[in-house]
């Protein structure tokens, strides 16, 4: 049984009892369960509610191709009611664990991700306009999905859902290329060296490249000239 510290009460608060913290469970074959994050939108008194937890990458449906974490996320953050929408601003931190695309050594890197959104309730689904023919006015108002910024999320049913706002948060957050360092040196070409141990002895005047193989050509053709 996990407990949270939830900061405006004075006891320690079992998410397992409370609507707080909803268990969707899904189930595939023999893989274990997974819980998401999700806040019914009832249990935010209107003080607000911080939330001061560990979170599991499975919870966020991350696979490992997704991210590798070492021991969860940490997430603190701050739940407030503004009329029919929810506003939530805090930090995800965690270590992740990379491979350096120089040197492919793997690697820590402890991360920060601070985030401020905010949840509108979803009355209908969203209309999507036809396309304009040739001749029609292109200035119409815009339907509300299309107003949305990429901080702002919808909600249905009372129920708020952070498990995918994170998730969402980590993925942006991965660098395409990672990097141990940005003065990693990387592999040598040739011999495959980590050149962050050390030089190598392949030497760069005669590396096998489609130029060095031309500039032996021209030495040569010199040479004879000369005879």
């Amino acid at each position: 049984m996990r407990q949270v510290l939830i900061n405006d009460r004075s006891d320690r608060f079992d998410f397992s009892q409370s609507t707080v913290y909803t268990r969707k469970i899904f189930c595939v074959g023999a893989e274990a369960p997974m819980a998401l994050l999700s806040l019914h939108i009832n249990d935010i008194p209107e003080e607000g509610l911080s939330l001061d937890c560990q979170v599991e990458a499975e919870e966020l449906t991350l696979s490992p191709t997704d991210a590798k974490v070492r021991d969860g996320f940490w997430l603190a953050a701050d739940i407030a009611r503004v009329g029919t929408g929810v506003t939530a601003t805090g930090v995800l931190a965690g270590i992740f664990l990379r491979q350096c695309v120089r040197c492919l050594k793997d690697y820590e890197d402890s991360v920060r991700l601070p985030f401020a959104v905010e949840y509108r309730r979803q009355e209908t689904p969203p209309i999507r306009r036809p396309k304009l023919s040739t001749g029609e006015s292109r200035h119409e108002p815009q339907e509300p999905e299309e107003q949305l910024k990429q901080d702002v999320y919808l909600y249905v049913a009372d129920q708020v859902d952070l498990a995918t706002m994170l998730r969402e948060q980590v993925i942006l957050a991965t660098p395409m290329q990672p990097l141990c360092d940005e003065a990693c040196l990387g592999l040598c070409p040739d011999c495959g060296q980590d050149r962050n141990e050390g030089p190598c002895r392949c030497s760069e005047e005669y590396r096998s490249t489609p130029f060095t193989i031309m500039r032996g050509r021209g030495d040569h053709s010199s040479g004879a000239s000369k005879a």
